[in-house]
């Protein structure tokens, strides 16, 4: 497959090698050294020669490829005047694809202190294999030259070769060049003092590798902090597309360099330089991601307009690209160029819209955006006397690590905002665990309190069978049970339901227990539901109520009493049946002296008395779907024979079921009595 693209990226840096290494000699000129020197007449002095001469022509050129044509004796006189860096050169021995063909370069020497000088001839640029031959001799090879594509080896010499003219005016230079590349240029000479190119070139590299390395490690460290601030707070997704950003025009600025100061020919550069396009891609990519990212809420349409857009450029294979890129624009070099530019433009419409719709730190991106070019303008007038270099070289960087350095400061500056937010939040967070731990360990308290005011066992008679428990939804719950027993062998019975459950709920339950434990034993149902109502309204507790039923059981006399509470369920073993008593009247604490009604039985052998608290019918399942009253009495009914613990073990059992993991909404208390 033809890599064009990859092959015009290589004569970009070739050119962009050249013009580094004038600059750099052009450097030296203004203090005092030597500079390159182009001349159309191929005439060298000493005085024209100190300042390095760029041989441009006139080169005489034919193709084909015949030995005789290095010697200097041939006559070259029909041969066509060509320039041998710029022309193009297809249709080399007639072969559309490249071929072979030499060049002849009449010098004239007539300055005498040149002979037998120690010269450097430099090669400027190179893209196919050459032989040089000095006077009809051999002196160099680069590459190796073909008369057929796979015979050619490219190569460029980057380092200086010497030469020495001998002692006489007239020279010839010849190169015999073969080119088979995708595009068909030709090479670039140079001659200077061999010890001021020699200098110039390791001025050159060591000048280069420093800037490659100041501006690679100034990348990477962006990128590094940009990303270590992303893992740590993966979030903020911005840090992690500029951090992808920068490391994209990191390695871009390490490849350019690299080929621009080292590249030797275009084999050991092409898979190089095909990474390098999906650099350039993966550049603009996240760059646009970084700055939606930072601006809009989501991503906006037109966004996939450009993913779709660069997917398609590399899809289409990138490097399918004619040299002669004015003559033959390619669908693939096409999109490239143009999503270049659509995203380039978004990006500034952006930062331009996020400005002036006064976005929080915009400003920050505009000041990035506009200082580079003032100082650049400002402080390289300043130093204009130093040279050209410092100012180009200052004015590239400015103008592309100031935009960086202006986002990487508005990103920290997000950063520390939210630092400070999260510490709060931690800070608010620790305060609040801390005050749970407080109130979990008062609740704790209080329920073991609670607890220790319930009965711990049930009394036992020799004519009555009783079993209590009580499942608290909370650590204090709103349900109670208690009884008391007279020594003639009466027997009271309560179950209670506050309002609500918690702390507040827990200590209604703690004033009923001394309102219960302490009424006459003598008293009614009925006085003493009055008595208990009358306790808690004088407690000024507002909203708190009670819920009570008492039963008192005398003989097997079952008198039972109600405020507020879920129907008692009697079974009568003789019938197999079970009664429903539902008593109504106000919950204790509110109304004094509201009216209450109660029942009174006479009760059997078998006969099996339920009481509960509203926990148990209204037990949830996970469709919020309610057990209810009917469901509960059909439970009791298939138990109701059997031992009171047994019976509320069967009524846990299938509530647990009902529920299926829904958690616990109100506390459950069920007590049981069975007559022996």
């Amino acid at each position: 497959m033809k890599h064009r693209l990859v092959l015009l990226f290589h004569l970009i840096l070739t050119i962009f090698g050249f013009i580094y290494q004038v600059s750099a000699q052009d450097n030296k000129s203004e203090s005092g050294s030597n500079t390159v020197h182009v001349v159309d007449i191929p005439a060298l002095t000493l005085e024209t020669l100190e300042k390095g001469i760029f041989l441009t022509g006139p080169w005489k050129y034919y193709p084909g490829d015949d030995m005789k044509w290095a010697s200097p004796s041939f006559d070259d006189s029909e041969w066509e005047s060509i320039d041998s860096t710029l022309s193009f050169l297809k249709g080399m021995s007639g072969n559309e694809t490249g071929g072979i063909g030499w060049f002849r370069l009449h010098l004239s020497i007539p300055d005498e202190r040149l002979w037998h000088m120690p010269l450097a001839l430099n090669v400027v640029f190179q893209t196919g294999a050459s032989e040089i031959y000095l006077d009809g001799k051999l002196i160099y090879k680069f590459g190796t030259v073909g008369t057929r594509k796979g015979e050619e080896e490219p190569y460029w010499e980057r380092n200086p070769q010497g030469i020495s003219f001998s002692g006489k005016t007239d020279h010839l230079i010849a190169v015999r060049y073969s080119n088979f590349s995708f595009y068909q240029i030709g090479f670039g000479l140079m001659i200077a003092p061999l010890d001021v190119s020699v200098e110039t070139r390791v001025n050159m590299i060591r000048h280069g590798t420093t800037l490659q390395m100041v501006w690679t490690a100034i990348t990477v460290f962006l990128m590094l902090q940009h990303l270590l601030l992303f893992i740590f707070y993966p979030r903020a997704r911005e840090n992690l597309y500029f951090a992808i950003s920068t490391g994209s025009i990191g390695a871009l600025v390490f490849l350019i360099f690299q080929f621009a100061l080292l590249a030797t020919g275009l084999t050991q550069t092409l898979s190089l330089l095909r990474l390098l396009v999906y650099i350039f891609v993966l550049m603009f990519v996240s760059a646009i991601l970084f700055l939606y990212t930072l601006f809009y809420p989501k991503l906006p349409k037109f966004s996939w307009f450009l993913f779709i857009g660069w997917g398609a450029t590399l899809c289409l294979d990138l490097f399918d690209l004619r040299f002669d890129i004015f003559k033959s624009l390619g669908l693939k070099s096409l999109l490239l160029i143009l999503f270049t530019g659509i995203t380039f433009f978004e990006m500034a419409r952006v930062i331009i819209v996020a400005i002036f719709k006064k976005k929080d730190g915009a400003w920050i991106f505009g000041l990035g955006s506009l200082s580079p070019f003032i100082f650049t303008f400002v402080l390289g007038n300043l130093v204009s006397r130093i040279g050209y270099t410092i100012n180009w070289q200052f004015g590239v960087l400015t103008v592309i690590l100031a935009p960086l350095f202006s986002m990487s400061v508005y990103l920290a500056r997000n950063y520390s905002r939210t630092s400070r937010k999260l510490e709060r939040e931690v800070l608010e967070r620790q305060v609040l665990e801390v005050e749970n731990t407080r109130k979990t360990e008062e609740l704790e308290a209080a329920r073991k309190l609670q607890m220790s005011m319930l009965p711990q066992a049930a009394p036992q008679l020799p004519n009555l069978d009783i079993a209590f428990e009580m499942r608290p939804a909370t650590e204090v719950g709103g349900d109670y049970y208690d009884y008391n027993l007279t020594e003639d062998g009466q027997l009271t019975i309560a179950i209670g339901d506050a309002t609500g459950h918690g702390m507040n709920a827990g200590l209604v339950v703690s004033a009923v227990k001394s309102l219960f434990k302490t009424s006459a034993p003598e008293a009614g149902n009925l006085e003493m539901l009055e008595r208990i109502s009358q306790g808690i309204k004088s407690m000024n507790l507002k909203r708190l109520y009670m819920a009570m039923t008492l039963v008192t059981f005398n003989n097997n006399r079952l008198r039972l009493a109600a405020a507020g509470m879920p129907p008692a369920l009697i079974y009568q073993a003789d019938a197999n049946i079970v009664e429903e008593v539902l008593l109504e009247g106000m919950p204790l604490g509110g109304f004094i002296g509201a009216e209450r009604q109660e029942a009174s039985y006479q009760l059997q052998s078998g006969d099996t008395v339920l009481l509960m608290s509203d926990g148990l019918p209204e037990t949830l399942n996970r469709e919020n779907e309610m057990l209810d009253y009917p469901k509960t009495k059909e439970l009791f009914e298939e138990v109701a024979d059997q031992s009171p613990k047994a019976i509320i073990d069967h009524l846990f059992k299938a509530s647990t079921s009902w529920a299926d993991g829904a958690p616990q909404a109100d506390d459950v208390t069920l007590v049981t009595i069975k007559v022996k």
